[in-house]
């Protein structure tokens, strides 16, 4: 059993409740206000058939992965994969999001079943536990949620964090709230730290340093597995866009944000200049952005596909530019570039992963802003894996001369699948540490009590 809280954490923990319930009311406002932080009320609730029924208790107890978003589903990808290949089940993975909870759907189809996340009431979050009885819970990267922790605790139930980080954003925000928070962190069972800093992070913020490890990041481990409707897709990406002409060109953008699709697009029209067969994709990062995004590359005399309007599509001329509006499917349309820009990077955002267009082997640059993937920029960055420029006039000039260059982009492209290579581990290392945590759920307990 955990420790006994003190009595002004115990107050503190039921005012933290309260204002959660009290601010339940605010979620459809919150979604009408800021559409792109959209999310669910009831599901997150244990509501609209968001929860299994589990009629006994399964053999050894349940393994629950919890990603808040596609960014998070992504990462645990080879870690679902593992799980899943070694017989471990039934599998959960919840997300908080609807773009992550379709994300995860498409992921983990056949793998594990796909639910919302429950909301940090106490009640709630008891009400979930109790009806899908994990033998062990992962959170991947930085998911701290005091009253779900906390009640996972109480039930003896493993808490591990995989593929752990702390942002630069968040570190001093958790460092003034040490105090109150030391609690949660003291409970967490183990953190498996994508790199020595975010190591150091969890320890001073309250977690025993015989609990963490540093494994390296699981996004290395990542391995391109195209679907059968995935190949499709691309097939089709190809001969709407033209691509069986050597002359064809495609410049894949994934996961913008605004204003960088303005940016780009002024660019594109002026590397058409140079390059009068290149073909732009402009994946944003927030797909219902699409339709808009469509809308200003038409005013700019640009003929546009959507691809959630793709079956409406006729044939004729290739059109200048398919916008990716859909969940799921960017990391396999990358196979389709000639060369890649990742989005996020140009704004204050804290950038994108690299490792999915990297792992086609396909030359990828970035802006100055990879904050939040920065030991993942540095590994391509030393290597002449990647480039990183400072201004959308200089990712220009870069796009420029690598559109001109097979021989530049063949060499940056097998430089990135080697820095992959190089990197590969933390799944095996991050398995090995929670295989203790996957045995029965009668041996729990004694597992946690020798951690």
């Amino acid at each position: 059993m955990p420790p006994t809280l003190p009595t002004w954490f115990r107050v503190l923990r039921a005012a933290y409740s309260a204002a959660h319930f009290l601010s339940l009311p605010l979620y459809p406002l919150r979604t009408a206000v800021r559409p792109a932080k959209r999310t669910v009320l009831l599901p997150r609730l244990g509501r609209s058939g968001n929860l299994p029924n589990l009629p006994s208790q399964p053999p050894g107890g349940a393994v629950w992965i919890h990603a808040v978003s596609v960014g998070e589903v992504n990462a645990v990808r080879p870690l679902v994969n593992a799980l899943a290949s070694s017989g471990a089940e039934p599998i959960f993975i919840s997300t908080i999001t609807p773009t992550g909870h379709r994300a995860a759907q498409a992921a983990f189809s056949g793998l594990g079943s796909v639910l919302y996340f429950p909301i940090d009431i106490g009640f709630v979050c008891e009400r979930f536990l109790d009806r899908l009885r994990p033998r062990l819970i992962l959170l991947a990267e930085t998911e701290i949620w005091p009253n779900f922790i906390l009640a996972a605790g109480e039930r003896n139930t493993p808490v591990v964090v995989t593929n752990g980080r702390i942002s630069d954003r968040a570190f001093p925000r958790y460092l003034r709230m040490r105090r109150l928070l030391a609690p949660v962190f003291a409970e967490l069972t183990h953190v498996l730290a994508r790199s020595k800093e975010d190591k150091e992070r969890f320890v001073a913020l309250g977690v025993p340093e015989t609990r963490v490890n540093w494994v390296g990041n699981l996004k290395f481990d990542y391995e391109p597995n195209p679907q059968p409707h995935h190949l499709s897709l691309n097939q089709t990406i190809e001969a709407l866009l033209g691509k069986s002409s050597e002359q064809t060109k495609i410049l894949v953008c994934g996961s913008t944000k605004p204003p960088e699709e303005e940016w780009l697009l002024e660019l594109y029209g002026r590397l058409r200049g140079d390059h009068p067969d290149l073909r732009l994709v402009l994946a944003p990062r927030h797909p219902h952005r699409g339709v808009q995004i469509a809308n200003h590359a038409s005013e700019r005399g640009w003929t546009v596909v959507l691809r959630s309007r793709l079956a409406d599509c006729g044939g004729g001329r290739p059109p200048d530019i398919f916008v990716l509006d859909t969940v799921g499917e960017l990391a396999h349309v990358y196979a389709v570039a000639d060369v890649v820009f990742m989005g996020g990077s140009l704004v204050a955002t804290g950038g994108q992963n690299i490792i999915e267009p990297a792992a086609y082997g396909k030359p990828v640059l970035f802006g100055p802003h990879m904050e939040n993937f920065r030991d993942v920029a540095a590994a391509f960055l030393e290597r002449y894996a990647a480039i990183q420029v400072s201004s959308p006039e200089e990712l220009q000039e870069r796009l420029r001369y690598l559109l001109s260059d097979s021989h530049a982009r063949e060499w940056l492209g097998r430089n990135a699948r080697k820095v992959i290579r190089e990197n590969q581990g933390a799944l095996n290392r991050s398995l090995e540490i929670l295989r203790p945590y996957l045995l029965p759920t009668s041996l729990r307990h004694e597992v946690k009590t020798k951690t």
